[in-house]
């Protein structure tokens, strides 16, 4: 997980049904390419509490004898189909990274606290 290096101290990681949009939450939402590739179960995301921003996205694809977890970064201009719960990005199956949710920390109350006291985002 390459792109994870020096980051896990700043990442959190948040259960994909306490993430809102407007329509929800984003748990039981599919991450899609643009051409409608099925690419995973979000399960979660990485987030940044002091810049209050989402970094990844978590999503789990069933395997040959488990499910495997996987990253894809979040500044890929998704689109999000609400109705269809999906979540579409210029992306396939090749850019997903493994993730290992031993080496990020689940999102605090010491989180929730830094993000609304932080700057708000750009």
């Amino acid at each position: 997980m390459t792109e994870l290096n020096g980051q896990t101290d700043t990442l959190r990681y948040l259960d994909a049904d306490h993430v809102e949009h407007p329509s929800g939450t984003f748990a039981g939402h599919m991450l899609c390419s643009q051409d409608d590739e099925q690419l995973g179960a979000i399960t979660g995301m990485l987030v940044e509490p002091a810049t209050r921003r989402v970094r990844y996205f978590v999503v789990e694809r069933s395997g040959l004898l488990k499910n495997r977890r996987y990253l894809f970064p979040a500044d890929s201009s998704p689109v999000l189909w609400a109705e269809d719960r999906k979540l579409c990005v210029f992306a396939n199956a090749d850019d997903l990274e493994r993730f290992d949710a031993r080496q990020v920390e689940r999102f605090s109350e010491d989180d929730a606290v830094t993000a609304i006291f932080a700057n708000p985002a750009a």
